[in-house]
């Protein structure tokens, strides 16, 4: 593909796929910019004229140094360019003097855009190389200015983190395993306060598990991370006394000094271990992929099927992401990344087709759909599966160039091929047909009436005699020749080949197609024999077509045109006296039989394979009558090539059988129905889906308005779904994906094609896929994500994002909004005397008190070890007051059954509301563990407050 295809519109000549690229670029939701070697922009896609608000008539055809870069910042870039090459440079060369081919040059530059605003973009620059011309560039524009807008934001919020679920430490480079500095929030996350760890220089080595010290215990993996952070997760003794899983990323910072956080992540194990039994289940690679604000990720989860997509364990991915990436296919990984970026950018489901490169060196295709999770501290969690889909992809490959060969073949035979749907009244015709008769498309289309209006009337008896014989199945096809009457009133012979392809259940034809072949070449040459032997020895010297002289007695040519020459390869010399056996690939006999035939006039067209001088085999139609020359009975024999026109013929059977063998075995229903709004084709799995008892024949050519209407009942909103159709076959756009609900439970994907051919609508493709076990999927991962494991509420994370959002709408209708701050108290001493067990069971019950207590409106979330919270929508801080004494005394008058007798627990609760005055969701909450700490000190067992000013509140 050359530059100059994208071009706005397709020169005469140019391929059409050159126009459909054109359409991809534009509807990529990718800024693309494309440069010929000067530098001059010949490209500027849709997403490119959103981002810089210029349009590409406006910029198509200047340079792009002159009108989108800030001059000084060029010039700047230029000096130092043409110091490293040693040469002047001009503007353009600042971008395409060190981009090799092959490889792509990123740089990042701020771009002007037409309204003055400055955008920081991330410029990747491609060198476009084509043989015989002059190449260019591809220049992919992707807008980090917000991007880098939250770097600056996270650099200022690192000092949160001491108040957040992470521990923040450090150690010197010298002593990499002795703790020097640790936040204060270890004693709630760790259980440990911060002077019993900095005065113990062996206190990390002591509470490592034995099963880790060999790996471990040196500390040296914590060095030598200057690039980035390391992530380790090891189990290590909890305060409470047991054992938990801790997550550990570190990294060496200027200096000697080595910093890191500390994440206890035990439920999150234990949520990845009932996920694993979900994988096992599940086709394909399940994943949790965690990537870090500077770019570095890893795998927190994978499957078992990382081993089928990528042909890695779990265990190699998980010790090093960078393995996936390394087996997707070169050509592939630029466009992946971008679709991944353009889904974190959108918040939007990332969905990708792209190539795997397996260590035996196989190439198979694979579908990656993963769901992006911006976290609290700019971190992006990624929940997904990717699928092999390499059958599939070969199937569309094989469809799509059997297509291809088809309409090649058809345009270099010339043959025109017709297509009459009888019960709808509808006949459809391909260009060389309609090209053949001298007519515009649209008079012959759809118009049957039209087409036999240009039948001979001496024909026209004939014509329709043959057309009912295969009404009525007589006949399984015709062919005849007969007279049409061209535009411009000259007649056309032609040769009509027709035969019914459909029957409906009835047994009633209900489709025929055929073909057709100017024949009036051979028409005029019998007619000049019959006139004069004269004229027929001129037209036999001078005419184009393939014409010899046969003497049926001999079997012998006796004369050939200079076509037949040009045509076999032999001299007229060579061919004269030749046997007819020697070309024609029939037994001799048959020959002779076939002669007879001709000459008797008992049939006079005839398919043969002929062989020429230099052994090509070529299929001919043959027109042979007898002539009388020179005293004797010769036959004259005119020959068509029609070798093109077979291979026309095989690949459009192929094409069709193809095409019902992927639409039955589609894992889905299909439906295809014509421009007019009627079905022309269904499979049996949308029969199975949406209208059993019903057959595909039974459903074709229905209206889709009826098929819609019965296939509705099926659906959970069927006056929804109805209305929804009316809409798309008004707006014909293109929808993939819509989810649709049954009224059985399952979720249906819905896809809404419509096929434009030459400008025209033509069909309209549904698709609908069962993703009920994808969607269930989804909802697992979701659980996993925003439940606490252990108590089944919500945990910090869902806690705090609802805790946000109900802040928003406090800001925005004051609506009164209360938070609690609940810990059990000396809940380590349960731990201590009655073993973790107990105290799991303690936590359960006390967060099954609290949900018998608080209303459905409320949120109830465990924070972490004893610590839970709950948010009082609607409610002021008498009321909380209120509902913070119920569950009290709702908790200090439950028992705990043991074997050895009961137990007995009690919670201190701190209460506190949101204040116009407070910038963010957290005060009030802080507020309220403020609260806590007091009725901690009152003795424990108490309900303390602070209103959202921070002034102490009593109950009136």
């Amino acid at each position: 593909m050359s530059l100059s295809s994208f071009s706005g519109t397709p020169q005469q000549g140019q391929p059409p796929t050159a126009g459909l690229l054109l359409s991809m670029l534009n509807a990529a939701d990718t800024a693309l910019m494309a440069l010929d070697a000067d530098g001059l922009i010949i490209l500027f896609n849709h997403a490119a004229e959103k981002l810089l608000a210029y349009r590409a008539d406006e910029l198509c055809g200047q340079a792009l140094p002159s009108v989108l870069l800030e001059p000084d910042l060029l010039e700047q870039e230029r000096a130092q360019l043409a110091a490293r090459l040693g040469r002047a440079v001009d503007a353009v060369e600042v971008f395409t003097a060190e981009v090799q081919p092959g490889r792509s040059l990123t740089r990042e530059w701020p771009l002007r855009g037409k309204d003055g605003r400055l955008h920081t973009v991330n410029l990747s620059i491609t060198a476009m190389v084509e043989p015989g011309a002059a190449g260019g560039y591809m220049v992919v524009m992707q807008d980090v200015t917000e991007f880098k807008r939250l770097q600056q934001l996270m650099t200022r919020q690192h000092a949160l983190f001491a108040n957040g679920p992470m521990v923040a430490f450090a150690c010197h480079v010298q002593q990499p395993r002795v703790v020097v500095e640790v936040s204060p929030n270890v004693a709630s996350i760790l259980g440990y306060f911060p002077e019993d760890i900095l005065l113990e220089p062996d206190w990390w080595l002591q509470h490592l598990h034995p099963d880790e010290l060999a790996g471990l215990a040196d500390g040296g993996w914590r060095l030598g991370q200057e690039r980035g952070f390391t992530c380790r997760r090891y189990r290590f003794w909890h305060g409470a006394g047991h054992w938990c899983w801790l997550e550990e990323q570190v990294q060496q910072v200027a200096g000697d000094v080595v910093q890191g956080y500390w994440m206890d992540v035990s439920n999150q194990v234990e949520g990845e271990d009932r996920l694993a039994k979900i994988a096992a289940n599940t086709p394909g690679m399940i994943y949790q992929f965690w990537s870090a604000p500077q770019g570095q990720g890893r795998f927190s989860y994978v499957s078992d099927g990382v081993l089928t997509i990528f042909g890695v364990t779990p265990a190699q991915v998980k010790q090093d992401a960078d393995l996936v990436w390394r087996r997707v296919f070169a050509d592939d990984q630029q466009r992946v990344c971008e679709e991944s970026e353009s889904a974190l950018r959108y918040q939007l489901p990332w969905i990708s087709e792209f190539r795997v490169l397996l260590p035996d060196g196989r190439l198979i295709w694979v579908e990656a759909r993963a769901t992006p999770e911006l976290q609290d501290d700019q971190s992006v969690r990624w929940h997904g599966l990717i699928s092999e889909i390499t059958q599939r992809k070969r199937t569309e490959e094989a469809l799509r160039e059997s297509q291809e060969r088809l309409d090649m073949a058809m345009r270099a035979a010339n043959i025109g091929l017709w297509d009459w749907h009888v019960a709808l009244g509808r006949l459809d015709f391909n260009q060389q047909l309609v090209n053949m008769v001298g007519y515009d498309y649209h008079e012959l289309h759809d118009n049957p009436g039209q087409w036999q209006a240009l039948v001979h009337p001496d024909d026209l008896a004939t014509v329709r005699h043959n057309i009912r014989a295969l009404l009525k199945r007589e006949a399984s096809q015709y062919q005849i020749q007969y007279r049409l009457l061209r535009r411009s009133g000259e007649v056309l012979w032609i040769l009509d080949k027709g035969q019914a392809t459909e029957v409906d259940g009835n047994g009633n034809v209900c489709r025929i197609v055929g073909t057709v072949q100017d024949i009036t070449t051979h028409k005029q040459a019998q007619k000049l024999l019959e006139n004069s032997e004269a004229h027929f020895r001129m037209l036999f010297q001078n005419h184009g077509a393939v014409m010899i002289l046969v003497d049926p007695a001999s079997g012998v040519i006796v004369d050939a045109n200079p076509s037949a020459e040009r045509f076999y390869g032999y001299r007229r010399g060579e061919l004269v006296g030749m046997p007819m056996s020697n070309i024609n690939q029939m037994e001799e006999a048959r020959i002779r039989g076939t002669m007879g035939v001709a000459l008797q006039q008992a049939h006079n067209h005839f398919t043969f394979t002929h062989r020429l001088a230099n052994g090509q085999l070529r299929t001919v139609d043959v027109h042979s009558s007898p002539v009388e020359s020179g005293g004797r009975t010769l036959l004259f024999s005119i020959i068509h090539d029609i070798t093109a026109r077979r291979q026309a013929e095989e690949a459009l059977s192929t094409l069709q059988r193809q095409l019902l063998t992927i639409i039955e075995n589609f894992h889905g229903a299909m439906l295809l129905e014509d421009h007019n709004g009627e079905v022309v084709l269904v499979n049996q799995q949308y029969c199975q889906l949406f209208l059993p008892g019903y057959t595909p024949e039974q459903l074709q050519y229905l209206g889709r308005v009826q098929v819609a209407a019965m296939a509705a009942r099926q659906f959970a909103d069927p006056q929804r779904l109805l209305q929804r159709l009316e809409e798309l076959q008004r707006s014909r756009e293109v929808v993939l994906g819509e989810e649709w609900p049954l009224v059985d439970g399952r979720i249906l994907e819905r896809d809404h094609v419509p096929i434009f051919i030459e400008g025209r609508l033509r069909s309209v493709l549904w698709v609908y896929r069962d993703i009920s076990s994808r969607k269930l999927q989804e909802e697992s991962l979701r659980l996993l994500a925003t439940t606490d494991a252990l108590t089944g509420i919500a945990n910090r994370r869902s806690f705090m994002e609802k805790l946000e959002d109900e802040f928003v709408r406090f800001q925005r209708f004051s609506n009164p909004v209360a938070v609690l701050m609940l810990d059990i108290d000396h809940f380590k001493q349960v731990n201590d005397s009655w073993g973790h067990a107990v105290g799991d069971r303690v936590l359960r019950d006390f967060a099954h008190i609290c949900q018998q207590v608080v209303r459905k409106v409320d949120v109830l979330g465990r924070l972490g070890g004893e610590e839970f919270a709950v948010l009082l929508p609607g409610c002021g801080m008498a009321g909380a007051l209120a509902l913070a004494e119920r569950l009290r005394q709702a908790v200090r008058a439950h028992r705990v059954a043991l074997d050895a007798g009961e137990l007995q627990v009690r919670v201190s609760i701190g209460v506190s509301c949101f204040a116009r005055d407070q910038q963010e969701a957290s005060v009030a909450l802080a507020l309220a563990d403020q609260a806590l700490y007091e009725a901690k000190l009152a003795g424990r067992d108490q309900v303390r407050a602070f209103d959202g000013n921070g002034q102490r509140f009593t109950a009136a």
